[in-house]
């Protein structure tokens, strides 16, 4: 609550309106029901794995395109696929009330390492079969994983460092 505090009074409000907003909202938090409370306390691990299956799910729906593709066009893919996904990644977090700034910064490093991760090891497997079948398609795996985790995490760098959003962190 101090944090919340303070940001209302850089915002210009008054001692008494603070206490009185404060107040409100910790009376709201002791009338939620123990399930909502369950709920909430599990929401940013729940979301954590989500997002990892989800990653992964990307990696693997891009088997065929690094097989398929090369060159420019298959970068294009990539980034777009990666914007696209950490776009909606930025909006699911943002809108998770409760959540700190330590878990926002532990989903902004952890999420792209596990992205980069996946596409890393699908992009080995796709330069496998690419050999395989005895195409000339294979790529970098480093060069795919990086385009793909620094597009996944563009739209949390826009938000928070270029507009400077701030999170709706509480205490």
């Amino acid at each position: 609550m101090e944090n919340l505090a303070r940001r209302l009074e850089k915002r210009g409000w008054g001692k008494k309106e603070i206490e009185n907003a404060v107040g409100i909202i910790h009376n709201a938090k002791q009338l939620k029901t123990p399930e909502t409370r369950f709920l909430e306390k599990r929401i940013y691990w729940i979301l954590l794995a989500v997002i990892i299956a989800a990653n992964f799910a990307v990696s693997i729906g891009l088997f065929p395109v690094l097989i398929a593709l090369k060159g420019t066009f298959l970068y294009f893919i990539i980034a777009l696929l990666g914007i696209v996904f950490g776009l909606l990644f930025e909006l699911v977090i943002r809108s998770i009330e409760h959540l700190e700034k330590k878990h926002h910064l532990v989903l902004a490093v952890f999420i792209p390492v596990i992205a980069l991760a996946n596409l890393f090891v699908v992009n080995n497997i796709s330069n496998s079969v690419i050999e395989s079948l005895n195409l000339e398609n294979t790529h970098n795996s480093m060069i795919i994983a990086f385009v793909y985790a620094a597009s996944f995490v563009l739209p949390y760098i826009l938000y928070r460092f270029v507009l400077k959003i701030e999170y709706y962190s509480r205490e």
